[in-house]
């Protein structure tokens, strides 16, 4: 008997993180990203990172864009998981530097104009979250 694998989770699609201006700071723009999502999804995982080291006004604004990433995300998903990039990097043999990200994104997921370019090592990263997240859930 035949097995049809259309069901299985695959990467479809990535944007850069949208922002706008506020003052000195680029804030996540909530709106790009509700226009861009398909309506309700399965599951979110979002990059869990600290603004240790950051001045107080760009670690508020830091603040602002991460509540605004996870309002959006709860709107649109009942589960919503967060991981530290230690965790998920870990499980990917990955160090500090973007390029390592792009390349595992190749390597797992074929060419794609998704993370063709260097500037869009946050789409390569955020596809290997979501990796890690299936990974996660076939080995418990």
């Amino acid at each position: 008997m035949a097995r049809s694998f259309h069901h299985l989770p695959r990467v479809v699609d990535g944007m850069r993180m949208p922002s706008f201006r506020q003052g000195k700071h680029n804030l996540v723009d909530v709106r790009k990203i509700n226009d861009w999502l398909p309506g309700v999804v399965d599951q979110v995982v979002i990059e869990k990172v600290t603004s240790y080291g950051m001045g107080l006004a760009t670690a508020f604004a830091f603040g602002k864009s991460t509540g605004a990433a996870e309002a959006i995300a709860q709107i649109h998903c009942p589960r919503v998981e967060w991981v530290t990039p230690a965790v998920w990097k870990k499980h990917f043999q990955l160090g500090k530097n973007k390029q390592d990200s792009l390349d595992a994104c190749h390597k797992k997921f074929g060419s794609s104009f998704r993370w063709t370019l260097k500037a869009d090592d946050g789409i390569a990263e955020a596809a290997l979250l979501c990796q890690w997240f299936l990974d996660k859930k076939i080995n418990l």
